[in-house]
């Protein structure tokens, strides 16, 4: 177990099990990729290959934690997902800043928040 401290204003947590991935972990418990980075940036690394089993993560901070989410399939675009949400794809890209502005950086199986809420003030990974 990780000797990294939780944040302080963490109010959902998780337990890393054998073969989770950080997008394993985001689609079984509803909270972004982007998100499941950011709030842990001291502990989980940009590609997000150095998960230890055993160790707590924090799933999203109080105030500030999507839970509506959606895992991305082959072939989804930005539009055609924010369209789905009933969401603007500027809500959609404000929330998952991770994606570029023209959203040509989306992959099968991430998991983005797709909340008609901003969630701006997350922290933001170093």
């Amino acid at each position: 177990v990780s000797a990294q401290t939780l944040p302080a204003n963490c109010d959902r947590t998780a337990m890393v099990a054998p073969n989770d991935t950080c997008n394993i972990i985001s689609a079984q418990y509803n909270v972004s990729t982007y998100q499941l980075a950011a709030v842990n940036a001291g502990l989980i690394d940009a590609n997000c290959d150095n998960l230890a089993v055993g160790e707590g993560i924090c799933l999203g901070l109080t105030g500030q934690d999507c839970t509506e989410t959606y895992v991305v399939q082959s072939g989804n675009t930005c539009v055609g997902i924010a369209d789905a949400y009933n969401i603007t794809e500027s809500t959609l890209l404000t929330n998952n800043p991770n994606l570029n502005a023209i959203c040509t950086n989306l992959y099968p199986d991430e998991v983005l928040c797709v909340s008609s809420t901003i969630y701006v003030n997350l922290t933001q990974a170093a």
